[in-house]
């Protein structure tokens, strides 16, 4: 390994280790330290679209990459592993694990779920489209009552499509969708809901960056509360994309709360290569 690989090795093990640092500091909730770690780790990051919101947009990465997401928060962290097998398709695995909340009596416990996303219309612009996912799981921003679904009794579906606006100063996300929940066994009847989430960002105001914000929610038998986010993505490039945000629910209740997060995209590992 030549002198700058091992610089660049070196580099982002510091970066790892400045992130794991200020997540443990979020859970203590030593919140004014981690901040400032927060915006050491965003800004000094020089060798590098964070996906820590619940509405996605219609875009499948290109075929063959991997990609990563770690988040770290007051209510729950997690990571997402998503695998772009095959052209237009990304197939995920996302783990969560939620934090004992005594005041709304939510015990500490762990999700697993699945799904898969397929992009079936791009502009011609390429910067807008349709996509739909399929899963099983606990759907993005569903809440039962004291605790999250269970992975293997719920199923879910959600159409991202993505529109730009004024010159590419706004993307605007809507993501309607549809859950069947058949976890509570003691009526032992499948809950339907309908699920609603958008999300706008805002560019051009912070170079490289936008200013997100976010409402989403579930209506019908299978009902959670509307909840709200915000926050701020930086992207620098199509490597690494740093986020922070907050969040509640409307009626002041406890929400994903402040919440930080990084997406990792690697190289095509199936693209052929140039003859």
């Amino acid at each position: 390994m030549n002198d700058s690989n091992k610089h660049f090795m070196l580099y982002l093990e510091q970066k790892f280790n400045t992130l794991m640092v200020t997540t443990h500091l979020i859970l203590l909730k030593k919140w004014g330290v981690a901040i400032i770690l927060i915006f050491s780790f965003f800004f000094n990051l020089k060798e590098t679209k964070a996906q820590q919101f619940n509405t996605d947009n219609y875009l499948t990465m290109s075929h063959g990459t991997t990609t990563v997401t770690m988040t770290a928060g007051g209510r729950n962290s997690g990571a997402i592993l998503s695998f772009a097998l095959i052209p237009n398709w990304e197939f995920f695995v996302q783990t969560s694990l939620f934090w004992e909340n005594e005041k709304e009596l939510v015990p500490q416990h762990f999700n697993l779920q699945g799904y898969a996303k397929y992009m079936f219309w791009v502009n011609k612009e390429n910067d807008g489209g349709g996509a739909v996912f399929l899963g099983f799981g606990r759907s993005p921003g569903y809440w039962d009552e004291t605790e999250f679904l269970q992975s293997h009794r719920s199923i879910w579906t959600a159409v991202p499509i993505t529109f730009v606006l004024f010159n590419k100063t706004i993307s605007w996300d809507l993501m309607p969708g549809a859950l069947l929940d058949w976890s509570n066994t003691d009526i032992n009847e499948a809950a339907l809901g309908f699920t609603y989430s958008t999300r706008i960002a805002v560019y051009k105001i912070i170079p490289k960056s936008a200013i997100v914000g976010e409402v989403y929610g579930t209506a019908g038998s299978a009902y959670s509360k509307p909840e709200y986010k915000i926050g701020f993505r930086w992207e620098p490039n199509n490597t690494i994309v740093p986020a922070i945000s907050y969040g509640r629910a409307f009626d002041g209740s406890s929400g994903a709360r402040l919440e930080i997060g990084v997406t990792i995209f690697t190289p095509q590992y199936l693209k052929k290569p140039v003859n």
